[in-house]
């Protein structure tokens, strides 16, 4: 029986369709996943330091970023996030260390099946199933763990090297003449941490798709993202200015979308229920702006807003619920964002390898049983064919 599959067009266009793959169920699925379990383990990492008195941040800046509106949330992530590095202490930035090394065991789990996911549907037209997207990622969980730390950890031994030369000239006399006269060496260890740094940082987005599609290791992922950075640097340029232009149209619809819901569902059930609801809504606001997605036309001033106080159970309860609900809406904006970022890169990665390295779309890794699967088929397929050819025999 012949399936009818999908065709793309092979070209830079098809950085168009990831804004459908983004909605994709399972990826829906393992963004949320994602989500929730980056925002609990911040939490939770954050609480734990602070109640220890290493860290002076509240727990509850982390779910603020959730929750505020979308206009406001670069203002507030620029002047916070500055605030609270610049206080870092020694201890601080161990957790910091750690908080971003929970993170990328996260998503390396749940980033690479989302790659996975997308891999197998652009280049093969394959629906992968959810558990074995996951399970292939837990294979290469050490390779997606430590692809994104490689370029790092090239500027942390160069930095070191010119640190321990600083060290050598604390010697009088023979460290400072080994200082000026070696000074040019801590020059090349510069410009290798920034052609290291730099370069990494840029084709990082390579590292998690060329696991997913090649099933190799990490050191493979960062030969690849070097090598195609730096071999077609216009085609990466144009790639990745379309994939971030089309994101933020893309996210500013899916926001306003989400805005939008929250906005007519909060007018119809408010205009039903009457001054319940609008005492309801002036309690929440008076706490936090999470009626809002940054298409607010001004933000809401708190001190204009009624005093509320919710005598009855039942209304805080309901305040209660639709702080849930509202923060999984909005939740699901970060949502599809993860889900595009993880699809486009993809895309952009196979579009990168046919061009440098001249390898078919559909060359794709496929693990033992799926290639036991695939040959079974075509023995299927064989079968029917020989049958049909002996059938046109005897006739």
């Amino acid at each position: 029986m012949m399936v009818e599959t999908k065709t793309h067009i092979h070209s830079w266009r098809d950085i168009f369709i990831t804004f459908k793959m983004a909605f994709d169920p399972k990826k829906m699925f393992l963004g949320y996943v994602g989500l929730l379990i980056s925002l609990l383990w911040c939490v939770m990492a954050v609480s734990f330091f602070s109640a220890l008195k290493i860290i002076n941040v509240s727990p509850f800046f982390i779910i603020k970023i959730i929750l505020s509106p979308m206009r406001e949330n670069c203002p507030i992530h620029g002047s916070n996030f500055s605030s609270v590095v610049a206080g870092f202490s020694g201890g601080g930035f161990v957790v910091f260390v750690i908080i971003v090394l929970g993170l990328l065991a996260i998503w390396s789990l749940l980033g690479g099946a989302i790659t996975r996911i997308t891999a197998l549907d652009y280049a093969r037209d394959e629906n992968v199933r959810l558990m074995d997207a996951i399970k292939f990622a837990r294979k290469k969980f050490w390779s997606f763990f430590w692809s994104p730390m490689i370029p790092f950890i090239g500027v942390f031994f160069f930095g070191l090297c010119n640190v321990i030369g600083g060290l050598i000239g604390r010697i009088p006399v023979l460290g400072e003449l080994a200082v000026a006269l070696g000074f040019p060496f801590a020059f090349i260890a510069g410009l290798m941490m920034v052609f290291v740094g730099v370069i990494g940082v840029l084709g990082m987005c390579f590292m998690y798709p060329t696991i997913s599609a090649e099933g190799s290791d990490a050191f493979d992922a960062m030969s690849r993202a070097y090598s195609y950075v730096l071999s077609r640097p216009k085609q990466f340029c144009m790639y990745c200015g379309i994939y971030i232009v089309y994101g933020i149209i893309c996210l500013s619809i899916v926001a306003f979308s989400a805005w939008l819901v929250i906005h007519l569902s909060f007018c119809t059930v408010g205009f039903g229920m009457g001054e319940k609801f609008y005492a309801v809504k002036s309690y929440i606001l008076q706490r936090c702006d999470i009626a809002c997605l940054g298409f607010c036309m001004k933000p809401v001033d708190k001190s204009q807003t009624a005093a509320s106080v919710l005598g009855g159970w039942s209304l805080k309860f309901l305040a209660g619920m639709l702080i849930v609900y509202i923060f999984f809406i909005k939740l699901a904006v970060w949502n599809f964002l993860v889900n595009y970022v993880f699809s486009a890169k993809t895309v952009i990665y196979f579009l990168l390898r046919k061009e440098i390295d001249s390898t078919n779309f559909s060359d794709v890794y496929l693990e033992q049983s799926s290639q036991n699967e695939l040959g079974s088929d075509n023995v299927q397929d064989d079968n029917l064919k020989s049958i049909s050819e002996n059938a046109r025999n005897d006739f």
